[in-house]
């Protein structure tokens, strides 16, 4: 007995450090470990399908755990996700709801037959709550992203047109090229007079350079998007506050033919092409 415990041991502790080396983290470890035990019973018939199936639920479910702690409850920003991690944390969230709405539903046919009490099924209903917040928030950020994708799309557009010299006077784009210059103190003092003004913090949705920039070949260092309509009140206070600071700006009321585009408002000089060392690199980003 205290042989199997030892080994137990060992175990948790290897398990442990291999989390901490930065590799798989000790939940989904576990989880795998466990699978590959049960499988081989499985093989031998010592077990059934059904307790090796709930075995897989389990990994996926730690895996699916595990990439919302990283991209949905973590340090990751928005606008550092790229377009398959933002599309992967709606899906994970969603496996997590399903399988407990799976197990509660079970849970609630046993009730209805008398087999167990209504109060059984509580931890279910509180696990199935959770997971739900947990699906909203990560739509929540899907659609955060979706935004700055059509942000980032509608630039792109603009820009191509000043590169390829056929911009037009258009009513869905106007620009304000001022001294050229935004600077750090720049946006300092926009922040401040934007949250004083209307209590609450200027809609910053992509900061200087961001992984989808990068992937759209764009180098936005220096430059600030903010989530805002250039035409009611708040897009008329930036704008006013910019043309004062003599700061550059893009205003986008973009359509992209089959897209539905944010408006915003880009401070600073329109976005370059990335060299190509840039962007397979992302060398020369701030």
């Amino acid at each position: 007995m205290r042989v199997r415990q030892s080994f137990l041991l060992i175990g948790t502790v290897v398990l442990t450090l291999a989390a901490a080396l930065g590799q798989e983290p000790f939940a989904v470890q576990k989880a795998r470990q466990d699978l590959d035990r049960l499988k081989e019973l499985a093989a031998i018939g010592a077990i059934s399908k059904a307790r090796l199936a709930q075995a897989e639920e389990k990994l996926g479910d730690a895996q699916d755990e595990d990439t919302l702690r990283r991209l949905l409850y973590g340090k990751v920003g928005v606008e550092e996700l790229t377009e398959n991690q933002a599309r992967e944390v709606v899906a994970a969230a969603q496996r997590r709801v399903d399988r407990v709405s799976k197990q509660y539903q079970g849970q609630v046919g046993l009730v209805e037959q008398g087999v167990v009490s209504k109060s059984h099924i509580d931890e279910f209903e509180r696990q199935l709550a959770d997971r739900r917040l947990g699906l909203q928030l990560a739509e929540g950020r899907a659609k955060i992203f979706e935004d700055l994708l059509n942000m980032a799309q509608a630039e792109e557009i603009f820009v191509s047109e000043l590169h390829d010299e056929e911009l037009t006077p258009r009513p869905i784009v106007e620009s304000f090229t001022g001294s050229g210059v935004f600077k750090d103190a720049h946006l300092k003092y926009i922040e401040a007079g934007f949250e004083k003004q209307f209590r609450k913090p200027l809609p910053v949705s992509a900061r200087g350079q961001t992984s989808l920039h990068t992937s759209l070949g764009f180098d936005h260092a220096g430059r600030v998007d903010v989530g805002v309509n250039p035409d009611d009140e708040e897009g008329q206070w930036l704008r006013s506050q910019l043309q004062t600071l003599r700061v550059p700006y893009i205003v986008l009321r973009a359509m992209i033919p089959g897209k539905s585009t944010a408006p915003h408002i880009h401070i600073g000089l329109p976005s370059t092409r990335l060299k190509s060392t840039d962007t397979q690199s992302g060398g020369g980003l701030n």
